[in-house]
């Protein structure tokens, strides 16, 4: 089952990054101030990669992480930068011995000085590994993750910390739901359940609160076919799972989530027919169930999603994401959650072809930052990293 709601630009066979916009104009109170998205220069170490995730722990420390091809051309390897107030500074990000190809999909800090990014490594095999890396404030140092029995396709798609000996990671193994913890010194995985009657079931998303409460989002694939959104909760000794609200008619995806409290967050993604004809999913859960709330979607779309999400608190989210047009460029767009109601913040693309948004984080509701890519010349993968604030006039 394909994650349906990202376009990417496939570097040698694959999955790699495509991205984001330059978004706009969102007028603040006061006369001579606006909110507004920038685009921040980003590093591009070889002129061909690009950022999947982004934290932010304040508005002077963020952590971007990616990927982008060696000098060598023949492998892509994990790229992650950070932003002090002033600048996005690469930093240097080890690749496992033997990899053909690496990349870093997720990343959460519980400080400035410790942050962990997970991902996907492929070998020369073509076996898909998962990747972890932590930063303890000087280096990228690789952590080892266990060992699967998964023959092809494992992936690490998001993180949460909480501390420096709290983490909790979510993707998938050969389709299968796969959770694992970090407890300071090595990871291990914890057993999560399947939906009863599902075929397939990835985790795209988490977000913990505290030791003893993470939500995590993704979708999985029923018998008869297509995928269904659903979630699951850590209640600090288990994990279960909690229903999505599901849309009559129709397939859904959840592919980011953030959470305020155990009683407040959000998660987004897509629902349609996943082919053709889709929109933009936006869930929210109030402690006891989840509810769709009412998205926008940009004007003369063919087909819009939402692929990531970020609160700063429970009236304060920022969500992103892309269309299609019916002259086939792909665009993005972003939406902001007040406490009572989504609305389209408009934004502007690099690419006149290929535009994409993976990752946002925020700290403020007007302080928010994007990462991600777009297709340059000859159809080249460019980084792109944007920022939401309050600009005086």
């Amino acid at each position: 089952m394909r994650k349906r709601a990202i376009v990417c630009f496939l570097l040698s066979g694959l999955l790699m990054i495509s991205m984001q916009s330059i978004a706009s104009a969102s007028t603040a109170s006061g006369r001579n101030t606006r909110a507004a998205w920038a685009v921040q220069k980003s590093p591009n170490p070889s002129g061909n990669g690009g950022f999947e995730g982004v934290e932010c722990t304040g508005a002077r420390a963020c952590i971007a992480v990616g990927s982008y091809y060696g000098d060598s051309a023949k492998a892509q390897l994990p790229l992650a930068a950070s932003w002090d107030g002033r600048a996005w500074r690469r930093q240097p990000t080890p690749a496992p011995a033997g990899t053909s190809y690496g990349y870093l999909s997720g990343v959460s800090c519980a400080k400035r000085n410790f942050c962990m990014a997970v991902g996907t490594d492929v070998l020369a095999s073509k076996r898909w590994i998962t990747l972890a890396e932590v930063w303890r404030g000087r280096r990228w140092a690789i952590t080892r993750t266990p060992p699967l029995r998964s023959d092809l396709y494992n992936s690490l798609r998001a993180v949460s910390c909480l501390s420096r000996t709290n983490c909790t990671a979510v993707g998938f193994a050969d389709q299968r739901l796969l959770v694992e913890h970090w407890g300071g010194v090595r990871w291990t995985i914890q057993r999560a359940p399947s939906p009863v009657g599902s075929t397939s079931s990835m985790l795209y998303g988490v977000s913990c609160v505290t030791a003893r409460w993470c939500m995590a989002a993704g979708y999985y694939g029923p018998r008869s076919g297509g995928s269904l959104a659903f979630t699951e909760i850590w209640t600090g000794r288990s994990w279960s799972i909690r229903p999505a609200k599901q849309i009559s008619d129709s397939a859904s995806q959840l592919l980011g989530v953030s959470c305020a409290s155990p009683v407040n967050c959000t998660a987004v993604g897509i629902y349609g027919d996943l082919e053709s004809l889709n929109y933009p999913l936006v869930e929210h859960w109030n402690g006891k169930v989840w509810t769709t709330q009412s998205a926008p979607h940009p004007k003369g779309q063919l087909d819009s999603s939402l692929t990531a999400v970020g609160c700063s608190s429970g009236r304060n989210c920022a969500a992103t994401g892309e269309y299609v047009t019916r002259t086939g460029p792909i665009y993005t767009f972003a939406e902001s959650w007040n406490g009572k109601k989504w609305a389209l913040q408009s934004t502007i693309n690099p690419s006149k072809t290929n535009n994409a948004l993976l990752g946002v984080a925020c700290t403020s509701a007007t302080a928010c930052t994007a990462v991600g890519g777009y297709a340059g010349p000859e159809s080249v993968a460019l980084s792109l990293i944007e920022r939401y604030s309050v600009r005086r006039r």
